[in-house]
């Protein structure tokens, strides 16, 4: 700005000249130029580089965290005996005393070998003659082995003590005889309580139950052979009953508790 007295250059904002000491301010107001300072603006300061550091070219090394357990305290249970007067709760009951016996398993009721024994095929009469028949044949053969020679060992005994003939021969019959009903009694006991079956029963796919589906034993073989006997003294009506009754039993079955099924 030139001063109006002077015309010594000065600067824009200033209230008087420098050189004369003219109202520069004055001045101004009275021609409306802006007597305000202009306002400096800082100087922004140059960026600082960050160097790099330098990178070390050997085998990396890494190291394991060490990893530490925190302590941590168990929090402590106090008990207070309380009454329930008082309006606290009831303290927990004991523990339950440990038994050192062994839990047992429960018991299961186990099936019988033949659950369905009422409902299954019952033989006939005429199949269980047929087995009757081939069971015949087999002890006619075995006790007519045994009765061969049993008889002729009384027999022979009885004449080499001086005995006669005849006394002989009626001891060695009745000998016979016995034998007889104790092989066929022993073949029937043994076969019906081993497995149900005689051979011929076993030849035609019979075999004997108990009517409550479990298997034969040798007691039931044992009652069973006494209900036989019971049958052929009724004049064989108790055999006949198998072709009459609903579940083909004779009287020696009803007497037993057994059926006689089909396989």
């Amino acid at each position: 700005m030139l001063c109006p007295k002077c015309n010594f250059t000065t600067f824009d904002y200033a209230d008087t000249c420098k050189k004369c000491g003219y109202d520069l301010k004055a001045f101004k107001e009275s021609k409306g130029i802006s007597t305000s300072k202009p306002v400096s603006r800082p100087v922004p300061k140059p960026e600082k580089k960050i160097e790099a550091a330098p990178i070390d070219s050997g085998p990396l090394e890494f190291s394991e965290p060490a990893f530490t357990t925190p302590n941590i305290e168990e929090p402590s249970i106090q008990t207070a005996e309380t009454s329930f007067d008082e309006g606290f709760a009831a303290p927990p009951p004991p523990p339950l005393p440990i038994s050192d016996e062994p839990i047992s398993e429960p018991a299961y009721e186990s099936l019988p070998p033949y659950p369905d024994a009422e409902s299954l095929p019952k033989g006939g009469f005429w199949i269980r003659f047929a087995a009757v028949f081939v069971d015949g044949i087999i002890l006619l053969i075995v006790q007519g082995i045994f009765g061969f020679f049993v008889g002729m060992g009384v027999g022979m005994g009885s004449i080499m003590r001086g005995g006669i003939p005849d006394e002989g021969q009626m001891l060695s019959g009745i000998i016979a005889f016995f034998v007889t009903i104790f092989i066929g009694m022993a073949y029937h006991i043994f076969f019906v309580g081993w497995r149900g079956q005689t051979p011929g029963k076993m030849a035609l796919k019979l075999k004997i139950i108990q009517t409550n589906g479990e298997e034969m034993t040798y007691g039931k073989a044992f009652l069973r052979w006494v209900g036989y006997s019971i049958s052929g003294l009724t004049l064989g009506i108790g055999y006949l009953m198998v072709a009459f009754t609903k579940q083909k039993q004779g009287l020696h079955d009803k007497i037993a508790g057994t059926y006689v099924i089909r396989l």
